[in-house]
């Protein structure tokens, strides 16, 4: 054999065994990766026989930061009907909920259909469902007044055995849960509120009647809310407006305002209803600071003194009494530091999305720790997986 032919046969004899390294480098690759199991998805957990808390843990393993973040949010819609406004900020921002004003209901057809296409159009893939939540505590506080059934003043209701009032919360609430809604911001268990919201302006008089109908909503399928937290009954200027200021000493409001609150909260099992913190500045509780961006009052008072592990809702962070004095997506982000659980934003677009692209910046960059939204994710979804 000449020289010449050696050499290609060497040659060739190399190249056959570098295609066999490449080949065998590449088999061994896809064997590793089609044997590696595949992540479970949020619907293959929530079909798991894990308990209830071990779903929602191993649920928010499978979620994105963006949709852990979107469940921190219920948010105002525009419009009567499903339109592409909605379907965007429902589809893009993964938003936990939704809430209805008059400006979205008609009649109870109109409602009921809207609702309908706004739970199927939310779904974010975290198989958990919408909050589609409604103001309608009675009063001057009700929606489609002329069709829906009217809850009187709290302040006349108290003035009658209870069981009037639970009589008309169950009966609201089986209509609302009729209609689709699965959260009532109701009752209101403030001490002495003008425009009659207040049962009383006693504490012994306003816990058993906020307790009964907070029981009777959530006795018609619907998540409720005490609020406002740590009481607005005092305050000298209309929180929609501006900043209010609630000049009463430390002792009167932990033995009279909080103290409501603290035994609401100790008869009321944590995952059936939501704490409201109000946008009031309490100077003797935390000087300067609005309740709904305080850690002392949400962390310290609320969490901590009064022993409150559910969910932490603001009211609307579009009130003037924090929106004339912070940008959105600042307010969003300290008052989810302070400890609040989801940030109630209800009439612009354009607030919602500052508001949630603040609190997404502020993870990314570490400012709200995985672990602080984590927690938040975690009580909202506990929430969640109790609804009837």
């Amino acid at each position: 054999m000449n020289v010449k032919k050696q050499i290609w046969l060497v040659l060739l004899a190399v190249l056959s065994c570098i295609g066999l390294l490449i080949g065998c480098s590449f088999d061994k690759s896809s064997i590793k990766s089609n044997l590696e199991p595949s992540k479970p998805t949020v619907q293959e957990i929530q079909k798991s026989g894990l308990t209830p808390e071990k779903k929602v843990e191993a649920s928010i393993d499978a979620m994105t930061t963006e949709e852990k973040v979107g469940q921190l949010f219920i948010i105002g819609v525009h419009g009567t009907a499903m339109n592409d406004d909605i379907r965007f900020m429902l589809t893009e921002y993964k938003y936990g909920g939704v809430i209805f004003f008059d400006r979205n209901m008609e009649n109870k057809d109109q409602v009921k259909t809207f609702i309908s296409d706004i739970k199927k159009t939310g779904k974010t893939g975290s198989d958990f469902p919408l909050f589609v939540a409604i103001d309608q505590e009675g009063g001057v506080v009700s929606r489609m007044a002329d069709q829906l059934i009217q809850v009187p003043f709290a302040e006349i209701l108290g003035q009658q055995d209870k069981s009037v009032a639970v009589d008309f919360a169950r009966k609201s609430g089986k209509e609302l849960k009729d209609l689709g809604f699965n959260v009532n911001f109701a009752p209101d268990a403030d001490l002495g509120l003008g425009n009659e919201r207040s049962y009383s302006n006693n504490p012994d008089y306003v816990i058993p009647f906020a307790h009964a109908v907070g029981q009777a909503y959530h006795d018609s399928g619907l998540v409720f809310s005490y609020k406002h937290f740590p009481g607005i009954g005092k305050t000298n200027e209309d929180l929609h407006d501006d900043s209010s200021i609630v000049d009463a000493d430390e002792q009167t409001l932990l033995t009279q305002d909080v103290r409501v609150f603290r035994e609401l909260a100790q008869k009321t099992p944590a995952n059936t209803y939501m704490m409201m913190v109000s946008h009031a500045v309490y100077p003797n509780l935390d000087p300067n600071i609005p309740s709904s961006l305080s850690r002392k009052i949400i962390t310290d008072i609320l969490r901590k003194q009064i022993g409150y592990t559910g969910v932490v809702i603001t009211d609307d962070l579009e009130m003037g009494a924090v929106a004339n004095h912070y940008s959105f997506a600042d307010m969003a982000v300290q008052s989810i530091l302070a400890g609040s659980d989801i940030l109630l934003v209800c009439h612009e677009y354009e607030h919602m999305q500052e508001a949630y692209n603040g609190v997404l910046k502020a993870v990314k960059e570490g400012k709200i720790s995985q672990q602080r939204l984590n927690e938040s994710v975690k009580r909202v979804l506990m929430l969640k997986q109790q609804m009837k």
